[in-house]
């Protein structure tokens, strides 16, 4: 047999073997997400997953905003930390893991959803809101938009600043992200992404949570939704001034620039008349919330009246 054919004999079996790993590999996630998690039934018809758990004697309540192309598991070892006192919500935005698809969601079609966690599972709760990334971005905008006394502080961890995304539009930075989520999409298609080394992120995770981060970025349609709501986070307006205390955690491990990422971070201090700025110079924009010594320290962060 000739070189020639014996290579083209190895790529398809390649393809073909990365293919089936990959359907198994979402065929067993999905069947363990449907068991281990539970969906809020919407008035439309649609439904959001939700991680959710209010103890008896609750004394506030947190939901949680994911990172672009992340699950609501991205929290465990935050959620770990927390006190017996507090109650938790973990939900998928829409497209995402168990949640309903809703194509052009607007920001305020967002916050409707958040809405709805809060009347169904926090009601009569101080709130806590706790975002990474462009979560932190959307806990800050809710915030912003919805200002009743019911709302305790935010937590913005490393956040998404949308003025430094619109000064990238069409730059290095900004084609590099549309084409990693790209190729991320076809990678989890072809079922490339079940073959490749563990990424170090889901590394520092228990082990069920690490198959349940495999098995979810095994899905093309969570990059490919992950990819709309960049595009629409391009043109989302700045926040506007909160009424309650933030917090703003940053990041530096791993910046281009540290110096520069820390500055721009600092400019949401200006969002709340009470604000507390802090620093993580050993833990980068993914390990800030996945590593647990780092995630131990976010949720002394949400409890309320801490100052840490």
């Amino acid at each position: 047999m000739s070189i020639e054919r014996k290579f083209a004999i190895g790529v398809a079996a390649l393809c073909v073997g990365s293919w089936a790993a990959g359907a198994r590999t979402r065929f067993l996630g999905s069947r363990r997400r449907m068991a281990a998690f539970s969906t809020m039934p919407r008035a439309d018809g649609r439904v959001v997953e939700v991680d959710h758990r209010r103890p008896p004697g609750a004394e506030f309540g947190v939901i949680f905003f994911n990172g672009l192309g992340l699950p609501h598991e991205q929290w465990a070892w935050v959620r770990e930390h927390l006190p017996g006192n507090a109650a938790c919500v973990g939900y998928n935005r829409p497209g995402h893991g168990l949640s309903s698809p809703l194509p052009g969601a607007t920001l305020e079609e967002q916050f409707r959803i958040v809405d709805e966690l809060r009347e169904r599972y926090l009601d009569g709760l101080p709130l806590v809101l706790a975002g990474h990334s462009i979560g932190g971005y959307l806990a800050a905008a809710y915030a912003a938009s919805r200002r009743d006394t019911a709302l305790s502080h935010v937590v913005m961890v490393d956040p998404t600043i949308i003025s430094d995304l619109r000064a990238n539009l069409g730059r290095l930075p900004d084609r590099w992200t549309r084409q990693r989520l790209l190729m991320e999409c076809l990678w989890a298609a072809t079922g490339l992404n079940i073959l490749r080394p563990m990424t170090p992120v889901r590394e520092l995770y228990a082990e069920e949570i690490k198959e349940s981060l495999t098995a979810y970025h095994a899905m093309p349609r969570v990059w490919a939704t992950a990819y709309g709501e960049y595009m629409a986070a391009r043109v989302y307006p700045p926040v506007e001034k909160l009424g309650v205390p933030l917090h703003v955690v940053t990041a530096l491990k791993g910046t281009r620039s540290a110096v520069r990422h820390r500055r721009s971070q600092e400019r949401m201090l200006e969002l709340s008349d009470l604000s507390w700025h802090h620093v993580r110079g050993d833990a980068d924009h993914m390990g800030v919330v996945a590593e647990e010594t780092h995630a131990k320290a976010l949720a002394e962060l949400i409890v309320p009246g801490s100052t840490a």
